[in-house]
């Protein structure tokens, strides 16, 4: 199907179409309205559409489809889903992350199945990180320090499975962190700000994490430095990326993508929506 608007240069395009609360375009349409076929016609004489974090992928690729000036841009996003997906565009873009195992099914790991030839892998010595693929906000992470945490885990693991949420991440525990790196991308603009919490495992601020804007600018500026390299290459325009610096290292560790993130460490709503209407 031909591109009406493909070779036509932006100032004689259309209008502006925002179905994101925060952004006020030259319409507004609502994300959560019928998505009704004819508004591919809207869409192929738009100048560009601002979609809201939580657009679902087939509306997404639907705006994609149609026009060719989407922000954000999504297309890895929904490429490469949840903590599983991050772990393999990790892996494919060779960024450094800590050595993860990736199991489909909980079937794979406490199961045997003679019949197809596959013995349960061996894990790694205590303590490691056990990480559902869905979930955000720490939740689904849990430190494995005993056998008896492991079945604990096996337990919740099963329960998502009933829920149709499969899927899985051994990864390494890096002992001595008591910080992340919270790496925020809108647009052009790469903002950074540590998450401390030296207690707990989970630097989250929903979990008792705080934010630190000022300490380690050497370190922070290496982080922004690693994410914009990461962003040319996927095109990620509106993400938060969690990093963190082994004990005596000024080379980072990518342990997350978030593509719906808190603002309280941006200065809040009124400062995050600033942002992203720059």
């Amino acid at each position: 199907m031909p591109d009406s608007n493909k070779n036509k240069p932006l100032s004689e395009k259309g209008r502006v179409i925002s179905l994101n609360t925060m952004v006020e375009g030259d319409v507004f349409r609502w994300n959560l309205d019928v998505w009704h076929p004819d508004f591919r016609f809207e869409l192929e004489e738009a100048r560009a559409v601002i979609l809201p974090r939580t657009v679902q992928k087939e509306f997404y690729f639907f705006c994609r489809r149609f026009c060719p000036n989407v922000f954000p841009d999504y297309d890895l996003r929904f490429r490469w889903e949840g903590k599983i997906g991050a772990a393999l565009l990790f892996t494919s873009l060779g960024v450094p992350h800590p050595r993860t195992m990736i199991f489909p099914r909980l079937g794979t790991l406490v199961d045997e199945h003679p019949h197809m030839g596959h013995q349960p892998p061996p894990l790694p010595a205590y303590p490691y990180l056990i990480k559902a693929s869905c979930g955000g906000e720490g939740n689904y992470v849990w430190v494995i320090d005993s056998k008896a945490a492991l079945e604990a885990c096996f337990q919740r693991l099963r329960q998502l499975e009933l829920q149709r949420e499969f899927g899985f991440v051994v990864q390494e525990y890096i002992p001595g962190v008591d910080r992340d790196l919270r790496v925020v991308v809108i647009g052009d603009q790469v903002l950074s700000y540590w998450r401390v919490q030296p207690e707990g495992f989970l630097h989250n601020i929903s979990r008792g994490g705080t934010v630190d804007r000022d300490s380690f600018p050497g370190l922070q500026k290496r982080g922004r430095e690693e994410v914009r390299r990461l962003c040319r290459k996927t095109g990620f325009n509106l993400a938060a990326f969690d990093l963190i610096f082994p004990k005596g290292s000024n080379a980072p560790i990518f342990i997350e993508v978030n593509y719906t993130f808190g603002w309280a460490g941006l200065g809040g709503i009124e400062d995050y929506s600033a942002l992203l209407n720059q």
